[in-house]
C-alpha cells in the first residue's frame, strides 16, 4: 500500500470506496470535493499495488479550537488485514496532532475498527444509542496520544 494526500482527480474513486464501504450511510459525492477544498492536509488515501484507491481517512476541525474530528476511515474489504487501515490512521493522526490536543471520532460499536482505534490510543468517552437515528448506535472516542 502507498499512502498519499487526496487530489481532485481522485474524487470519483473516493466516492466509489465510500459507497462500497458504507452502503446507505454515505457522504454525498460533492462533500468530498468540499472536504478537499477545506481540509486537504487531513485527507489521506491508500493505493493498492495497482495504483487504485483502496481507502481514505478524513479529518476536520470542530468548534473547539484545540479539537479535531476524524470524520471517516474507509477501506475496501479486499484490502483489510494488511495494515492499510492502521497506516491511514497513523498518517491522519500525524497530520492532525500538530493542530489539536484532542482528536475525536465515532464508530459503530460492532465495527472491528473500534479495536484498531483503541490500539492507536483512542479511548471511549461516550456512547449514543441513536447517533444516526433509531438503532444506529455509535461510540464516541478520543485520542489520548502515545
Amino acid at each position: 500500500m502507498k499512502l498519499r494526500p487526496a487530489q481532485r482527480a481522485d474524487l470519483a474513486a473516493i466516492f466509489a470506496v465510500e459507497q462500497a464501504v458504507f452502503g446507505s450511510h454515505v457522504y454525498p459525492d460533492f462533500f468530498f470535493r468540499q472536504a478537499l477544498d477545506l481540509w486537504p492536509g487531513w485527507f489521506w488515501l491508500a493505493e493498492d499495488e495497482a495504483g487504485q484507491i483502496a481507502g481514505y481517512a478524513l479529518g476536520a476541525p470542530s468548534q473547539q479550537p484545540d479539537e479535531l474530528w476524524l470524520l471517516s476511515l474507509a477501506l475496501l474489504p479486499s484490502c483489510r488485514g494488511q495494515g492499510a487501515g492502521k497506516a491511514l490512521m497513523q498518517a491522519a493522526l500525524a497530520a492532525m496532532r500538530p493542530q489539536a490536543s484532542r482528536i475525536r471520532l465515532t464508530v459503530d460499536p460492532a465495527n472491528p475498527a473500534a479495536e484498531l482505534y483503541r490500539r492507536l490510543g483512542f479511548v471511549e468517552t461516550g456512547r449514543e444509542a441513536d447517533y444516526f437515528g433509531p438503532g444506529e448506535a455509535r461510540l464516541v472516542m478520543q485520542w489520548q496520544g502515545r
